[in-house]
């Protein structure tokens, strides 16, 4: 999951082209999301009034996933681009192929990747079980019960020397055409993802029994119509299945107040099953998630006048999630929002400024009595002052709300009363995080009040730019434990508290060396991240600070990187969170072009993790059992056309 300033799940929207993606990846830390980066052309990251453009909940700010799939220009020639990799760190080998062509007014896209990989290596041991040990006596105190050291029914099964059921495969592909013109295009694509993955022992909880109903028969992936009972589950897998149907266009006016107008609609029909394999062989789906819906948005482009040009729109979403099976702890919802926005830029001599607005209702609809409907607006102000012409300075504001998801307001939640169940026996284990989740549907939106200054360099010999930041945010909604148990099963309840976050990011690139035959730059870069409860306390999982340096030298058909990062120890921690310790990655890059008449043959080989350190990520939800990848060498070659 991408984090951004501390920012992470519903607070950063993940995108593609434009458009948010219809997955289940921010209910649950083990769910992956719905894109294969692996298609992108590349990866846009949207901060500041811009992205009031995308959402009202991108508080962090947005990750866009941008790729080719519906062509808005014709090749000039047609692009044929074959790779294939392999990483010894899993044995993973991977697969790319990707066509871009035209014939007459109609452009072409195709792609297609495979990958497959074996258990990912580590060194040492995947679960740190004296700090398991440590969290759970530290929970059992704050609780008030005792902590039993035996639990031997809880116990997972360690792995030295790599991580369990951490093998996986993946396949996906996408056709796509365009008619262009000259004022103009109009097309549609079809992609498709299927990725199988495992999910590292002791990071996915189970508890029988839980819930007010066991699995039906049209439930089981496998060994349908066995009775396994209380029998233990040995390992979890997730079978992720989408397809995504999308239209796209853009009309460019002549001799009007209007300069374009642009099109999209994504149509996504996701799945993923959580597969339970018992010690007898025997295996059954688990929970069935499901999120089918469409995202539309409509972007209108006005002709500048003098100083002043701006872009409006309207942004719609409608999707059907749902949840089935033993970890089914949200009602199947309805999920509806509605968007208006618009950014308006100035720009004069070296002053540049931007305004920017979003309305949008958000209403999620569980059935029952308890529907949440509301309005959100968000405004966001920035200005860019060019100092001499080699810097300039930022100033930014903004004021932006965030209406709860699904989760935070719905999980084991009763339809009839609106809160929590009466009877703790019908409330659901959120397996991945081994509590009851408790929702709030009363819940008030987020309000967040976010200023950042910047400056940026580009002088020649000198580039770099720095930002610091001060984020206040009303309401921060965030889970907690509440010191209550069920069926020995901590409860959590999805509170609200006014929370800051503040930080900075710095990078500084010097030229080194310049010559007719090679080129040699050095980056210096750190970033910092603090995020505190206005009553008390840390907020959880943030980021540990870092600093690192890049050396770079690089010839007409060849490159060579060096990057040393040192992550530092993460001791402000949450209230029910263990410090994690700070570590140094060392990584390098080469790669070699050959040409071969009109294609090119592009030889390149990446180490990470040189030093082969044991890396807890401390903003990760499974990283006492699951660490980093440990040394790993990727080679490969490419072949374009």
């Amino acid at each position: 999951q991408p984090i951004i300033r501390g920012q992470t799940g519903n607070r950063v929207s993940v995108l593609q082209n434009g458009i948010v993606l219809t997955d289940a990846s921010n209910v649950s830390p083990d769910h992956g999301n719905g894109v294969e980066p692996l298609l992108a052309d590349r990866l846009e990251i949207v901060r500041g009034p811009s992205t009031l453009l995308y959402g009202s909940g991108a508080i962090g700010g947005v990750v866009n996933v941008i790729d080719n799939r519906i062509p808005e220009t014709l090749p000039g020639q047609t692009d044929f681009q074959l790779e294939q990799n392999y990483n010894s760190v899993n044995d993973e080998n991977k697969t790319v192929f990707r066509l871009d062509s035209s014939i007459g007014s109609v452009g072409i896209h195709l792609d297609y990747f495979t990958r497959e990989n074996d258990n990912v290596e580590i060194d040492g041991f995947a679960i740190d079980e004296a700090a398991v040990e440590r969290l759970e006596e530290l929970t059992a105190a704050f609780i008030g019960e005792e902590h039993d050291e035996d639990h031997e029914e809880e116990e997972f099964e360690n792995t030295y020397g790599f991580i369990g059921n951490s093998n996986g495969e993946a396949e996906g592909g996408t056709a796509g055409f365009s008619f262009v013109g000259d004022q103009g295009f109009f097309g549609f694509s079809y992609n498709t993802i299927e990725n199988d993955y495992g999910l590292p022992p002791g990071t996915h909880s189970h508890a029988h029994g839980h819930g007010e109903e066991e699995h039906d028969e049209d439930e089981h992936e496998e060994g349908e119509g066995e009775e396994h009972g209380e029998e233990e589950v040995e390992f979890v897998r997730l079978a992720l299945d989408q397809d995504r149907y999308d239209f796209k266009g853009e009309y460019r006016f002549q001799n009007s107040w209007i300069e374009s107008i642009r099109g999209t609609v994504g149509i996504s029909d996701y799945e993923h099953r959580e597969i339970e394999f018992f010690e007898d062989g025997g295996a059954e789906v688990g929970t069935l998630y499901s999120n089918e819906g469409m995202e539309s948005r409509f972007v209108l482009t006005r002709t500048p006048t003098g100083d002043w040009s701006g872009v409006y729109g309207l942004q719609i979403g409608d999707s059907e999630f749902s949840a089935t099976g033993e970890e089914a702890f949200i009602a199947p919802s309805d999920i509806r929002n509605v968007g208006l926005f618009g950014v308006e830029r100035y720009s004069a001599d070296r002053f540049t400024g931007e305004l920017g607005f979003r309305f949008e209702s958000a209403d999620v609809d569980p059935g029952g009595r308890c529907a949440y409907d509301e309005n959100v607006f968000s405004v966001s102000a920035s200005g860019l002052y060019d100092i001499n012409g080699n810097s300039n300075l930022m100033l930014s504001a903004a004021l932006s709300e965030r209406a709860p998801s699904v989760e935070e307001l719905f999980s084991n939640t009763s339809l009839d009363t609106c809160g929590r169940y009466a009877d703790d026996e019908r409330l659901v284990v959120h397996a991945a995080t081994g509590l009851l989740e408790i929702g709030n549907p009363s819940l008030d939106t987020e309000k967040s009040n976010n200023i950042e200054f910047g400056y940026r360099i580009n002088s020649g010999s000198i580039t770099g730019e720095f930002s610091a930041y001060y984020n206040s945010i009303n309401d921060y909604i965030y889970l907690d434990i509440t010191g209550e148990e069920a069926e020995e099963t901590p409860i959590a309840a999805y509170l609200q508290q006014d929370a800051t976050f503040s930080g900075f990011e710095a990078e500084l690139t010097f030229t080194l060396a310049q010559t007719d035959s090679y080129n040699s730059e050095l980056t210096l870069f750190g970033d910092m991240v603090s995020a505190e409860l206005d009553a008390g306390g840390n907020v959880p999982r943030i980021p540990a600070s870092k600093f690192g340096s890049e050396i770079r030298y690089y010839g007409d058909n060849w490159s060579t990187h060096l990057h040393v990062t040192r992550v530092n120890d993460q001791e402000d921690v949450g209230r029910l969170e263990l410090a994690t310790d700070g570590y140094t990655l060392v990584s390098v890059y080469a790669d070699y072009h050959i040409a071969v008449g009109d294609s090119e043959v592009k030889l390149f080989a990446r180490g990470d993790n040189l030093l082969d350190e044991q890396v807890r990520n401390h903003a990760s939800f499974l990283k006492l059992f699951s660490p980093e990848f440990g040394r790993g060498v990727t080679v490969g070659v490419r072949y374009e056309y």
